[in-house]
């Protein structure tokens, strides 16, 4: 009985131990041809060029491999690959669509069973099997090697499509990388590969010299790791505000008491210092791994970085300068912000990056200095690409290699505008967003790590319309205490004073569980998240609540938002914990006052409670990511759904016009915050639904007010109402980037 479960897994087990891609597909068809016990086992892998290229076989003539090559709809094959179909033929060389390669010498073989890999919608390429009589294959064959497809399809298909590239000898074929969208802009220049900096998992393990030597080795090294910290460092020039920013996130990661007591206990088993370092940390990164919140996901890189810090500090091993010749985009499995300080500033002018999401830090800081960054690309050999000249596409998530010359001049059309727009763009900084018609639209930004706080500023933000108050809970191993909260709290509302700040109590839980919490759930996203964590936890919330109000006492420009609201008894809880609060601190002697409280619309059944919601809230910030997704029933970072992700739905416009409505009836200011808020698009659409306060990434501001700028409102409301017959997304894209032309602003299109 075969057992297509059984196979796959040891061929993915054998893969794990293979590191050539040739070797792979090789595996493969040697696996599946003894399983199936046929003549002939082949893959086809689609490449680049959109052809289906005979990657590896076991049974016709193996001259043939990487020759022969067949467009889908051509051939057996190809016809597969068109069709997404299987083909189970007992006479392939009587069937009308079989096309005979002389190369390969299939004539001999009659009996074929092909099928389709699928992976995410697309043909990746087509497993064959052949056998010499003539005969159709079981049920149990066909089914077998279905199974196969889907298994190698999906655990495999980056490795596959490796294997499909021609060899160095070949003509260059274009490259394409798809990876995580990290900071926006074009370049184009040449790769700088840097070595691999030990990883923390390389740190080998060792058995310790005394746990007193131990002990002192490591804490030298974490006094030298904090001696460079708090020295900074000023490579950056410009940067150099943000850089410090960051790094005074690993030095409340470094001083933890958690991670030392972790490290400790590790010491006490009588191992080295590397050693105890190595499995301490482990400890903490794998609480934060474990989380489905790429936002705090992220910081398990920070702890990495912060371990190999520490290492080389402990074995005196000193990185070495990047030092290239003219401007480079560094390219990497994990480009960290230590690269960033090994390279001169104007050599450096973009960032790729194998590992990554868009809320690291590595994300983070390019974007403060202004460079393209796409980052978690993946399982990808980018090796050879030092020294060539690479395209960033930091608004696609794209990285493109040995780019024929069409297509170079098309991005260096589109590098030349975009300097010159945000050179065209500076001057906007002091001005307002106004519509042509004199409409005023406020454009706040969206923060949480500490970093962020300064591009909001220079780029003219009129406040915080979205402050994550995840930060003080996320570095410590601890609930931190209010004077720690206090701290952190006052920092961002001084320095936006008197602007507004909008900050948003804890939202954690469920998927977002802290290291020192951990939530196990079954469905995190619909479970024990946000306010009714935190309302199970009031003293937890109190805590937060007061640590707000004390810091709002000086500059008075505080605003509450409460997350995942989705019940009235919620919102009535919450001010009874405020109004605690307030009463607590004023019997202590502090002169605070009850700030405006507004929710977050993220769950929909909000849209149905306003009304009643009323009496007991100040404002509206409607959470588009969430809400989009819990509409659409589309988890967005699930790569198998993520394309079915749409702001632009015509769901989800109708139910955000409902709602503008609905909050314009009940006299409550409303803003949005989220993708829709930096998508030219989807801002056109929400001026004309009556939204007049956007809250959006630093980036992205000056854009937008352009965008304000030219448009009339008019002009938007009748967009809107054409919108509704818009068959599809792209259509109505369409519909809204034919206006943006009109007016001349291309190079806002999307």
């Amino acid at each position: 009985m075969l057992n297509p479960l059984i196979t796959a897994k040891r061929i993915l087990q054998a893969a794990a131990q293979v590191t050539d891609s040739g070797a792979l597909v090789r595996l493969i068809v040697e696996r599946i041809r003894t399983a199936l016990k046929v003549d002939v086992c082949s893959l086809y892998v689609m490449n680049e060029q959109g052809e289906l290229v005979l990657t590896a076989t076991l049974g016709l003539a193996e001259n043939a491999i990487g020759k022969t090559r067949m467009t889908p709809g051509h051939g057996l094959v190809g016809t597969i690959a068109q069709r997404q179909h299987t083909l189970n033929i007992d006479h392939a060389s009587q069937h009308p669509r079989f096309r005979y390669f002389e190369e390969t010498g299939e004539e001999r073989f009659e009996g074929f069973l092909g099928v389709p890999m699928i992976h995410l919608g697309q043909t990746l390429g087509v497993l064959v099997v052949q056998v010499r009589e003539s005969r159709r294959f079981t049920e149990e064959e066909e089914a077998f090697l279905v199974t196969m497809a889907a298994h190698m399809a999906g655990s495999l298909a980056g490795n596959l499509k490796k294997a499909a590239r021609p060899t160095a000898d070949s003509q260059m074929p274009v490259l394409r990388f798809q990876g995580i969208k990290g900071a926006p802009g074009i370049q184009i220049a040449p790769a700088y590969v840097v070595k691999d900096d030990i990883r923390m998992e390389d740190i080998p393990e060792r058995n310790g010299s005394g746990v007193d030597f131990e002990r002192r080795r490591i804490q030298e090294a974490l006094e030298e790791t904090q001696e460079e910290l708090d020295a900074g460092l000023d490579q950056l020039g410009a940067g150099s505000d943000t850089l410090d920013s960051l790094l005074e996130v690993y030095k409340l990661l470094l001083v933890s008491p958690e991670l030392n007591q972790a490290i400790e206990e590790e010491l006490e088993t009588e191992v080295s210092a590397s050693t105890a370092l190595k499995r301490g940390m482990q400890r903490q990164i794998a609480v934060f791994e474990a989380m489905e919140d790429p936002y705090l996901k992220a910081r398990a890189e920070d702890l990495r970085v912060l371990a190999v810090r520490i290492y080389r500090h402990m074995h005196e091993e000193l990185t070495e300068r990047i030092e290239p010749d003219h401007p480079v985009i560094l390219v990497g499995r994990t480009i960290n912000i230590s690269h960033f300080t090994r390279i001169d500033r104007d050599k450096l002018v973009g960032i790729v990056s194998l590992e990554g999401s868009a809320l690291s830090h590595t994300a983070v800081l390019a974007n403060a200095l202004g460079i393209p960054a796409v980052v978690g690309i993946g399982d990808e050999d980018l090796t050879t690409l030092h020294d060539t000249e690479i395209i960033v596409d930091g608004y696609r998530g794209q990285v493109v290699a040995h780019a024929p010359a069409s297509l170079r001049e098309e991005f260096e059309r589109l590098t030349r505008q975009e300097r010159a727009l945000q050179a065209d763009l500076s001057h906007l900084k002091t001005l307002p967003a106004e519509t042509k018609d004199n409409v005023r639209v406020r454009l706040y930004t969206n923060t949480g790590l500490l970093a962020d706080i300064t591009p909001g500023l220079e780029r003219g933000a009129e406040g915080i319309g979205l402050y994550r108050s995840e930060i003080p809970f996320m570095v410590h191993n601890t609930f931190p205490t209010e004077e720690e909260q206090v701290r952190i709290y006052r920092g961002v509302l001084t320095a936006y004073a008197p602007k507004p700040v909008v900050m948003r109590t804890l939202d954690i839980g469920g998927d977002k569980a802290l290291p020192y919490f951990p939530i196990k759930e079954e469905n995190p996203f619909l479970g024990w998240r946000g306010i009714r964590f935190t309302l199970d936890y009031r003293n937890i919330l109190l805590d937060q609540i007061r640590a707000m109000l004390i810091a709002n006492i000086e500059t008075q420009n505080l605003q509450l938002m409460i997350p995942m609201l989705s019940r009235e008894d919620e919102l009535e809880r919450f001010h009874a914990l405020v109004d605690e609060a307030v009463a607590q601190l004023k019997e202590e002697g502090h002169p605070v006052s009850k700030p405006p409280v507004g929710i977050m619309v993220e769950v929909p059944a909000v849209l149905w409670l306003l009304p009643r919601l009323r009496d007991t809230i100040d404002f509206v910030s409607i959470g588009s990511n969430d809400l989009t997704q819990y509409l659409l029933a589309v988890d967005r970072n699930n790569p198998r759904v993520a394309k079915l992700y749409s702001h632009l739905h015509p769901a989800v416009l109708e139910a955000l016009r409902g709602l503008v409505r609905e909050c314009r009836r009940l006299n409550l200011p409303v803003s949005i915050c989220g993708e829709m808020a930096s998508d030219p698009a989807a801002v056109v659409l929400l001026l004309g639904m009556g939204v007049r306060t956007l809250s959006l990434s630093a980036f992205h501001l000056p854009r937008i007010k352009w965008l304000i700028r030219y448009l009339h409102i008019g002009d938007c409301i009748a967009l809107l109402d054409q919108a509704r017959d818009c068959a599809t997304e792209a259509e109505l894209r369409g519909l809204i980037n034919n206006h943006l032309r009109d007016l001349g602003l291309n190079a806002l299109i999307q």
